[in-house]
């Protein structure tokens, strides 16, 4: 008896993928990293670009992330920033406020600060403080106000720490150096703090910037200054401007 024809297996037919609109389903499998070389730059691009906006972390602030520069210019002439003080002043990238000699201070609620030169975390301040008499002259004299003015600013600031003092000379006329470490807005920084007496006036030279950068800025800035500075012969004495700040200067 003949057997019937055995009927034939029918084998699954897959899907032809067909361009789009052409009515046939695409079924092929998708993977989410299947994004081509132009989609792995933008996101390389957005890594990249992450931190720097600041994501996932706290911000800092910007002038700790700038070193303070030399001045590219070099130095101005010396100037008087007040009460006959002459210095030469750093050119761009530094900038100043004040040191022109005027009656206005550049801080309204600080009269005896003069002049203020900036660069990132790097800052040179000048104070002239009326003392109404002659400072001290001898090594003596010298040696106990340097005593007297360690242990003020150590007891002003808690975060002072007196690493070096000296009695020193500027164009001639006595002076006090300081040099330690203290917190400035909460942020460490090295500083060196001078005193010059002369006539009926104190003037103070604050200098500092962050450890890392203080023995550079130091060297092409702070310095030059303080070597740059000259008294005018006229202002050597005690004079009535002195008693009084935000007086013509």
């Amino acid at each position: 008896m003949p057997t019937a024809p055995r009927t034939p297996r029918r084998i699954p037919r897959r899907p032809v993928p067909g361009p789009m609109g052409a009515g046939r389903p695409d079924h092929r499998r998708r993977t989410w990293w299947r994004i081509g070389p132009a989609g792995i730059v933008v996101i390389a691009a957005v890594l990249l670009i992450f931190p720097l906006l600041g994501g996932g972390r706290e911000r800092t602030p910007p002038t700790e992330l700038v070193r303070p520069s030399p001045p590219s210019g070099g130095f101005v002439e010396r100037q008087n920033v007040g009460f006959g003080t002459l210095v030469k002043l750093p050119r761009d990238p530094w900038s100043t406020r004040g040191c022109d000699g005027q009656a206005a201070p550049p801080d309204p609620q600080q009269p005896y600060l003069v002049c203020v030169v900036t660069s990132g975390p790097g800052v040179l301040s000048i104070w002239i403080y009326p003392r109404k008499r002659r400072g001290p002259r001898t090594k003596a004299a010298l040696t106990t106000a340097m005593g007297n003015l360690k242990s003020a600013a150590e007891q002003r600031d808690a975060s002072f720490h007196v690493d070096k003092k000296a009695v020193t000379r500027y164009d001639g006329l006595p002076a006090i150096q300081l040099r330690g470490t203290a917190k400035i807005l909460g942020r460490p920084r090295t500083i060196r703090s001078t005193h010059l007496f002369v006539g009926g006036r104190e003037i103070v030279i604050d200098a500092y910037s962050t450890g890392s950068s203080f023995r550079r800025v130091d060297a092409t800035v702070f310095r030059p200054i303080l070597r740059s500075l000259t008294i005018a012969k006229d202002w050597r004495r005690v004079r009535a401007q002195d008693q009084v700040p935000g007086v013509s200067r």
